[in-house]
């Protein structure tokens, strides 16, 4: 065997002997999750990024948005239970058209989505969602792909082909990490969807708050090149769930149902 044979040998049971020590299982969904990352790392960085986009992007000063996302925040955070974080909710000023939440709990909603709600319950479907990726711990699973795809292109560059590493570049981008970042879309749609509902928040409003983003020209195509799900995959997979989401929903002690009326932006407090 040479040398490089023997490299790629060792590189394949070093990232095996990783696969099998860093595997988390997911809460809200049950499936199981290649984590090398540690949670505090994950935290501290999500915190250094988040008071970056506080001095990049001023907080909002309409008080009824802020009051209206402080309330959502509050109701999601409980619906979560336990997670140990340190929640944040802010409305950040920008024209982009959406919302994170960085790991250990630090959300923001830039005003540019605001009028895209219209009423409280979209926001909890959009609130929710971004603290599902924070819950299932999204970025450090990404993080932790993007470490095996590091390892495997070095193994790949011990057989000394330059066509086998540009496949696996292909190969691994679009057959791993693509599809990888789409289940995190997904499955932080449908976690989401049983936050906003245990929270008392009417789960339909998910559905009627992604249909405005569907011009039914979703293209598979497109999809197999993205980030994220089609706006018809996602509207689908929703919709399947709903009923279990309703289920949840019915269980809630605090049924808010749509919540306060959002026009042009501004929450009808």
């Amino acid at each position: 065997m040479s040398n490089r044979s023997y490299g790629a040998y060792f590189m394949i049971i070093a990232v095996l002997a990783m696969i099998s020590a860093g595997c988390r299982t997911v809460p809200g969904s049950g499936r199981t999750q290649l984590m090398l990352s540690t949670e505090s790392s994950e935290n501290e960085a999500g915190l250094t990024a988040y008071n970056e986009y506080k001095t990049k992007y001023k907080v909002a000063t309409n008080t009824s948005q802020q009051k209206l996302l402080n309330q959502v925040g509050a109701a999601i955070k409980d619906a979560a239970g336990d997670t140990g974080f340190d929640w944040e909710f802010n409305v950040l000023e920008s024209d982009t058209i959406n919302a994170f939440c960085l790991p250990g709990g630090k959300v923001a909603v830039y005003t540019g989505i605001m009028p895209k709600f219209a009423n409280e319950a979209e926001m909890a479907c959009v609130v929710a969602h971004e603290v599902a990726h924070a819950i299932a711990r999204h970025g450090g699973e990404r993080q932790s792909w993007s470490y095996m795809q590091a390892i495997g292109s070095l193994g790949i560059s011990c057989l000394g082909s330059s066509a086998a590493n540009t496949l696996y570049e292909l190969g691994s981008e679009y057959g791993v990490m693509l599809p990888y970042s789409r289940k995190h879309e997904t499955e932080a749609d449908l976690i989401g969807l049983d936050l906003m509902a245990k929270a008392g928040y009417d789960p339909k409003a998910a559905i009627s708050f992604w249909k405005k983003f569907n011009t039914g020209n979703s293209s598979k195509i497109d999809e197999l090149m993205s980030t994220h799900p089609c706006d018809d995959t996602r509207v689908a997979d929703l919709s399947a769930r709903l009923a279990d989401a309703e289920a949840i929903y019915a269980k809630a002690a605090n049924k808010k149902g749509l919540g306060v009326t959002i026009t042009n932006g501004i929450p009808q407090l």
